[in-house]
């Protein structure tokens, strides 16, 4: 059971920041930036600050940081009762991972979230509110920068731009076409390197064989320095002089299908089976169903479906609420806990006290009606 400490209990903080790899070199969002803006508030307020923990480069899509688990290290050993950072999007853009944070550390007096930009405080009511809203807001602008990128990218590649570094054996130009797309010209010493490969292929050698020996050459291959087979045959396809083998199977092929509806289904069998969301995106596979885009299932995909499955779906948010009141649990915190269990309304969002109070009133009123 959680205690509750004085509200009147002396501030002592630990700040966070945070830059993702687009990020570094944006004026305001550097991490010196967010640490000088911590220290101005804490001096301005009286507010103790241990110490600033960071994570430079790291995405806020989850909250396995090493310098964000060593901020909640410290305040749960005590160290500190505030965590503070500079935006609610330096602790992350997910809605669901505010949602387990504050279940876990800020639901209660023990310790409190602060935001210099977007006036969250988890001291009161209303800065929790602003919190969840803030943070629903954030997943939203996230999913749209999402879609903006990929569709630019697309754009691009219709265009002919290429995209990415120079393939081997050559290198970009400082000259355009008329299009503006840099110019590729050869690379004297790596079109040399194409010449013994395609000379070695001739001679039959095998491509894990043709790796070796150029690796025992101490001819380096980009990214790595080394030489592997699957690698040779991107560039000897890339030429031309390397065809695709198909394995045909055996049996008759059985084309695989984007049914979201059978997909979200079977993974909620699967998952009350105990499966991992790992275990589940391979059963799907081997049972051809497919993602959107097709190619495997990654385990952010599964857990989609699953809270898909459970949005809108007010029986089981109602039971839930109900477990969740008889164990004395806030209206406000029966919201959060149902969100970050991946129960959220059918029009999206976050639960608010009046809409729990209408789910256990429809709860509580279930078994009269039966009567």
């Amino acid at each position: 059971m959680k205690t509750h400490a004085p509200t009147n209990a002396p501030k002592t903080a630990i700040g966070y920041v945070r830059v993702s790899t687009q990020e570094q070199a944006t004026e305001g969002v550097s991490l010196g930036a967010q640490r000088d803006r911590l220290r101005t508030y804490c001096k301005l307020h009286a507010i103790k600050l241990i110490d600033i923990k960071s994570d430079e480069g790291i995405s806020g899509s989850t909250l396995e940081r090493p310098g964000l688990q060593a901020a909640l290290q410290m305040i749960t050993r005590g160290r500190a009762n505030t965590l503070l950072v500079a935006k609610l999007d330096r602790l992350s853009r997910s809605l669901r991972d505010v949602c387990a944070l504050v279940e876990d550390f800020f639901c209660d007096d023990r310790y409190h979230l602060l935001s210099l930009c977007g006036m969250v405080n988890t001291h009161s009511a209303a800065g929790r509110m602003v919190l969840m809203n803030l943070a629903n807001y954030n997943q939203f602008e996230r999913e749209v920068i999402s879609e903006r990128t990929r569709d630019a990218l697309r754009h691009i590649m219709a265009q002919g731009v290429r995209l990415g570094p120079a393939p081997y054996g050559y290198e970009f130009s400082q000259e355009a076409d008329g299009n503006g797309r840099r110019l590729l010209v050869p690379l004297a010493d790596e079109q040399e390197v194409l010449r013994k490969i395609r000379d070695m292929r001739a001679d039959g050698l095998k491509l894990h064989q043709i790796a070796r020996r150029l690796n025992e050459m101490g001819i380096p291959a980009r990214r790595d320095g080394r030489w592997r087979a699957q690698r040779l045959s991107i560039l000897l396809r890339r030429q031309g002089t390397e065809q695709v083998r198909s394995i045909r199977p055996t049996g008759p092929r059985i084309p695989r299908r984007h049914d979201p509806e059978a997909a979200t289904a079977r993974a909620q069998e699967l998952r009350a089976q105990g499966l991992s969301l790992n275990q589940i995106g391979q059963r799907l596979r081997k049972e051809k169903l497919a993602p959107l885009r097709g190619g495997i299932w990654h385990p952010a995909q599964v857990a989609k479906l699953l809270q898909e499955a459970t949005r809108g779906d007010k029986e089981a948010a109602s039971h839930r609420a109900l477990e969740l009141r008889a164990e004395g649990t806030s209206l406000r915190e029966i919201g959060i806990r149902l969100a970050s269990e991946g129960m959220l309304p059918r029009e999206g969002g976050i639960w608010h006290p009046a809409q729990v109070h209408a789910l256990l009133a429809t709860e509580e009123s279930e078994p009269s009606t039966q009567g």
